[in-house]
Protein backbone atom coordinates (compact mmCIF):
# COMPACT_ATOMS: atom_id res chain seq x y z
CA UNK A 1 0.00 0.00 0.00
CA UNK A 2 2.92 2.04 1.15
CA UNK A 3 4.91 1.71 -2.16
CA UNK A 4 1.40 2.42 -3.93
CA UNK A 5 0.93 5.62 -2.45
CA UNK A 6 4.52 6.36 -3.56
CA UNK A 7 4.05 6.10 -6.83
CA UNK A 8 0.89 7.47 -7.17
CA UNK A 9 2.68 10.34 -5.67
CA UNK A 10 5.32 10.34 -8.24
CA UNK A 11 3.44 10.17 -10.93
CA UNK A 12 0.92 13.13 -9.63
CA UNK A 13 4.66 15.11 -9.30
CA UNK A 14 5.83 14.02 -12.91
CA UNK A 15 1.86 15.08 -14.65
CA UNK A 16 1.79 18.25 -12.62
CA UNK A 17 5.38 19.32 -13.45
CA UNK A 18 4.94 18.88 -17.17
CA UNK A 19 1.22 20.62 -16.95
CA UNK A 20 2.49 23.41 -15.16
CA UNK A 21 5.32 23.56 -17.47
CA UNK A 22 3.37 23.97 -20.77
CA UNK A 23 1.65 26.61 -19.19
CA UNK A 24 4.65 28.29 -18.76
CA UNK A 25 6.08 27.69 -22.79
CA UNK A 26 2.56 28.84 -23.72
CA UNK A 27 2.58 32.21 -21.41
CA UNK A 28 6.50 32.59 -22.02
CA UNK A 29 5.80 32.28 -25.91
CA UNK A 30 2.92 34.95 -25.76
CA UNK A 31 4.99 37.17 -23.60
CA UNK A 32 7.63 37.30 -26.29
CA UNK A 33 5.24 38.05 -29.22
CA UNK A 34 3.18 40.77 -27.28
CA UNK A 35 6.66 42.21 -26.39
CA UNK A 36 8.51 42.68 -29.94
CA UNK A 37 5.17 43.48 -30.65
CA UNK A 38 5.03 46.35 -28.96
CA UNK A 39 8.93 47.20 -29.01
CA UNK A 40 8.53 51.41 -30.36
CA UNK A 41 5.08 51.58 -29.65
CA UNK A 42 4.55 51.84 -26.04
CA UNK A 43 7.45 53.23 -23.53
CA UNK A 44 9.77 51.13 -21.57
CA UNK A 45 8.70 49.15 -19.18
CA UNK A 46 5.46 49.80 -19.64
CA UNK A 47 5.64 47.23 -23.39
CA UNK A 48 6.26 44.60 -20.68
CA UNK A 49 3.52 45.51 -18.25
CA UNK A 50 1.38 45.77 -21.24
CA UNK A 51 3.00 42.14 -22.85
CA UNK A 52 2.54 40.62 -19.49
CA UNK A 53 -1.26 41.35 -19.42
CA UNK A 54 -2.26 40.36 -22.54
CA UNK A 55 -0.05 36.75 -22.08
CA UNK A 56 -1.98 36.20 -19.12
CA UNK A 57 -5.23 37.17 -20.75
CA UNK A 58 -4.43 34.46 -24.10
CA UNK A 59 -3.18 31.85 -21.86
CA UNK A 60 -7.03 32.18 -19.68
CA UNK A 61 -8.58 32.26 -23.76
CA UNK A 62 -6.87 28.79 -24.45
CA UNK A 63 -8.54 27.59 -21.59
CA UNK A 64 -11.76 29.09 -22.57
CA UNK A 65 -12.03 25.51 -24.38
CA UNK A 66 -9.43 22.87 -24.41
CA UNK A 67 -11.21 21.13 -26.89
CA UNK A 68 -11.94 24.14 -29.09
CA UNK A 69 -8.65 24.95 -28.83
CA UNK A 70 -7.25 22.24 -30.33
CA UNK A 71 -10.16 21.56 -33.05
CA UNK A 72 -9.41 25.41 -34.32
CA UNK A 73 -5.54 24.73 -34.44
CA UNK A 74 -5.88 21.78 -36.16
CA UNK A 75 -8.37 23.04 -38.92
CA UNK A 76 -5.53 26.34 -39.12
CA UNK A 77 -3.28 23.95 -39.64
CA UNK A 78 -5.15 22.54 -42.77
CA UNK A 79 -6.36 25.70 -44.07
CA UNK A 80 -2.52 26.75 -43.87
CA UNK A 81 -0.89 24.15 -45.62
CA UNK A 82 -3.51 24.62 -48.20
CA UNK A 83 -2.89 28.18 -48.89
CA UNK A 84 1.02 27.39 -48.90
CA UNK A 85 0.80 24.71 -51.19
CA UNK A 86 1.32 27.41 -54.28
CA UNK A 87 4.88 27.15 -53.67
CA UNK A 88 7.26 29.97 -52.11
CA UNK A 89 7.30 31.84 -55.72
CA UNK A 90 4.11 33.58 -55.41
CA UNK A 91 3.56 33.03 -51.82
CA UNK A 92 3.07 35.99 -49.33
CA UNK A 93 3.25 35.08 -45.12
CA UNK A 94 1.48 37.78 -44.11
CA UNK A 95 -2.41 36.65 -44.83
CA UNK A 96 -1.73 33.23 -42.66
CA UNK A 97 -2.49 35.58 -39.10
CA UNK A 98 -6.11 36.38 -41.14
CA UNK A 99 -6.64 33.09 -42.35
CA UNK A 100 -5.66 31.99 -38.67
CA UNK A 101 -8.20 34.19 -37.94
CA UNK A 102 -11.13 33.09 -40.27
CA UNK A 103 -10.76 29.89 -40.07
CA UNK A 104 -10.87 30.34 -35.97
CA UNK A 105 -14.06 32.38 -35.85
CA UNK A 106 -15.89 30.41 -38.22
CA UNK A 107 -14.72 26.92 -36.25
CA UNK A 108 -15.14 28.76 -32.56
CA UNK A 109 -18.92 30.25 -33.70
CA UNK A 110 -20.21 26.95 -35.24
CA UNK A 111 -18.72 25.17 -31.66
CA UNK A 112 -20.28 27.81 -29.32
CA UNK A 113 -23.41 27.51 -31.23
CA UNK A 114 -23.72 23.52 -31.58
CA UNK A 115 -22.36 23.03 -28.03
CA UNK A 116 -24.17 24.65 -25.08
CA UNK A 117 -22.75 22.57 -22.31
CA UNK A 118 -18.98 23.06 -23.22
CA UNK A 119 -17.02 24.95 -21.05
CA UNK A 120 -16.07 27.43 -23.93
CA UNK A 121 -19.35 29.21 -22.16
CA UNK A 122 -17.16 30.51 -19.60
CA UNK A 123 -14.64 32.49 -22.08
CA UNK A 124 -15.55 35.66 -21.00
CA UNK A 125 -15.22 35.09 -17.56
CA UNK A 126 -11.87 34.00 -17.71
CA UNK A 127 -10.36 36.05 -20.37
CA UNK A 128 -11.32 38.64 -17.66
CA UNK A 129 -9.68 36.84 -15.23
CA UNK A 130 -6.62 36.44 -17.35
CA UNK A 131 -6.49 39.92 -17.59
CA UNK A 132 -6.92 40.88 -13.59
CA UNK A 133 -4.43 38.21 -13.36
CA UNK A 134 -1.63 39.93 -15.72
CA UNK A 135 -2.45 42.89 -13.99
CA UNK A 136 -1.07 41.61 -10.78
CA UNK A 137 1.71 40.35 -12.77
CA UNK A 138 2.26 43.26 -14.55
CA UNK A 139 2.65 45.21 -11.43
CA UNK A 140 5.96 42.70 -10.48
CA UNK A 141 7.06 43.38 -13.71
CA UNK A 142 6.81 46.85 -13.24
CA UNK A 143 8.14 47.41 -9.86
CA UNK A 144 11.05 44.55 -11.17
CA UNK A 145 11.92 46.92 -13.98
CA UNK A 146 12.30 50.43 -11.55
CA UNK A 147 14.26 48.61 -9.09
CA UNK A 148 16.50 46.41 -10.75
CA UNK A 149 18.29 48.55 -13.22
CA UNK A 150 19.37 45.88 -16.54
CA UNK A 151 16.66 43.33 -15.09
CA UNK A 152 16.42 40.78 -18.24
CA UNK A 153 13.42 40.44 -19.88
CA UNK A 154 14.00 37.01 -19.45
CA UNK A 155 13.91 37.62 -15.41
CA UNK A 156 10.59 39.41 -15.64
CA UNK A 157 8.79 36.60 -17.49
CA UNK A 158 9.87 33.70 -15.18
CA UNK A 159 8.68 35.96 -12.31
CA UNK A 160 5.15 37.07 -13.97
CA UNK A 161 4.48 33.71 -15.23
CA UNK A 162 3.57 31.52 -12.01
CA UNK A 163 2.07 34.19 -10.41
CA UNK A 164 0.40 35.49 -13.30
CA UNK A 165 -0.93 31.72 -13.26
CA UNK A 166 -1.21 31.06 -9.97
CA UNK A 167 -3.43 34.59 -9.70
CA UNK A 168 -5.79 33.16 -12.21
CA UNK A 169 -6.73 29.42 -10.66
CA UNK A 170 -7.31 31.84 -7.48
CA UNK A 171 -9.65 34.73 -9.15
CA UNK A 172 -11.05 32.61 -11.91
CA UNK A 173 -13.98 30.56 -9.85
CA UNK A 174 -15.27 34.39 -8.85
CA UNK A 175 -15.70 35.70 -12.28
CA UNK A 176 -16.88 32.38 -14.02
CA UNK A 177 -19.77 32.82 -11.32
CA UNK A 178 -20.56 36.15 -11.82
CA UNK A 179 -19.62 36.61 -15.65
CA UNK A 180 -20.17 33.54 -17.64
CA UNK A 181 -23.49 35.21 -18.91
CA UNK A 182 -22.05 38.19 -20.19
CA UNK A 183 -21.86 36.56 -23.91
CA UNK A 184 -23.75 34.12 -25.80
CA UNK A 185 -22.14 30.85 -26.61
CA UNK A 186 -21.70 31.02 -30.10
CA UNK A 187 -20.35 34.80 -29.68
CA UNK A 188 -17.97 33.04 -26.32
CA UNK A 189 -16.31 30.62 -29.10
CA UNK A 190 -16.23 32.85 -31.67
CA UNK A 191 -13.85 35.14 -29.12
CA UNK A 192 -11.57 32.11 -28.58
CA UNK A 193 -11.59 30.69 -32.26
CA UNK A 194 -10.61 34.19 -32.99
CA UNK A 195 -7.92 34.77 -30.47
CA UNK A 196 -6.57 31.15 -30.80
CA UNK A 197 -6.65 31.46 -34.95
CA UNK A 198 -4.74 34.47 -34.48
CA UNK A 199 -2.22 33.02 -32.50
CA UNK A 200 -1.66 30.26 -34.38
CA UNK A 201 -1.57 31.83 -37.81
CA UNK A 202 1.08 34.02 -36.15
CA UNK A 203 3.19 31.24 -35.15
CA UNK A 204 2.76 29.81 -38.33
CA UNK A 205 4.32 33.01 -39.88
CA UNK A 206 7.24 33.29 -37.78
CA UNK A 207 8.23 29.69 -38.08
CA UNK A 208 7.64 30.15 -42.33
CA UNK A 209 9.82 33.56 -41.76
CA UNK A 210 12.41 31.74 -39.74
CA UNK A 211 13.15 29.24 -42.42
CA UNK A 212 13.47 31.56 -45.70
CA UNK A 213 13.02 35.15 -44.28
CA UNK A 214 12.86 36.39 -48.04
CA UNK A 215 9.04 35.49 -47.77
CA UNK A 216 8.73 37.42 -45.20
CA UNK A 217 8.27 40.68 -47.90
CA UNK A 218 8.58 44.28 -45.43
CA UNK A 219 11.56 44.97 -43.71
CA UNK A 220 9.68 45.81 -40.48
CA UNK A 221 8.36 42.50 -40.49
CA UNK A 222 11.22 40.46 -40.90
CA UNK A 223 13.13 42.68 -37.51
CA UNK A 224 10.16 41.39 -35.93
CA UNK A 225 10.48 37.79 -36.81
CA UNK A 226 14.43 38.23 -35.94
CA UNK A 227 13.53 39.85 -32.49
CA UNK A 228 11.38 37.15 -31.44
CA UNK A 229 13.47 34.25 -33.18
CA UNK A 230 16.46 35.50 -30.68
CA UNK A 231 14.58 35.77 -27.44
CA UNK A 232 11.81 33.32 -27.81
CA UNK A 233 14.06 30.31 -26.64
CA UNK A 234 15.71 31.48 -23.49
CA UNK A 235 12.58 33.10 -22.61
CA UNK A 236 10.03 30.43 -22.63
CA UNK A 237 12.67 27.83 -20.99
CA UNK A 238 12.73 30.82 -18.28
CA UNK A 239 9.12 30.31 -18.06
CA UNK A 240 9.13 26.66 -18.26
CA UNK A 241 11.44 26.28 -15.35
CA UNK A 242 9.91 28.78 -13.18
CA UNK A 243 6.38 27.13 -13.00
CA UNK A 244 7.53 23.31 -13.15
CA UNK A 245 8.19 23.64 -8.84
CA UNK A 246 4.92 25.62 -8.62
CA UNK A 247 3.41 22.48 -10.04
CA UNK A 248 5.88 20.08 -7.44
CA UNK A 249 4.79 21.99 -4.79
CA UNK A 250 1.20 22.00 -5.56
CA UNK A 251 1.26 18.10 -5.93
CA UNK A 252 2.88 17.32 -2.90
CA UNK A 253 0.78 19.58 -1.01
CA UNK A 254 -2.20 17.56 -2.39
CA UNK A 255 -3.58 20.97 -3.94
CA UNK A 256 -6.94 19.90 -5.64
CA UNK A 257 -6.62 20.28 -9.42
CA UNK A 258 -8.00 23.41 -11.41
CA UNK A 259 -11.14 22.25 -12.40
CA UNK A 260 -13.39 24.78 -14.08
Amino acid sequence: MQRNTQTNLAEEIILRGAVWSLIGVIFGSLFVLLAEALVARVPEPFDLVLATVGAAALTSLFYGSMRLTVMVANFTFIAMLVYTWQGPSTLDLMPLVFIGAGVGVAVGAAYGFKDKSSRVFCAEAKIIAGAVAGVVAGMLVLIGSLLFDGVTRETLAMVAAPVGVLAYISLAGWFISRCHHLLPTFVDGTVVGLGVGSVTGLVFLIMAGTLDSALLGSEALQRFVGRVEASWGSTVVACALACLPVGVVRAILRVPWYDR
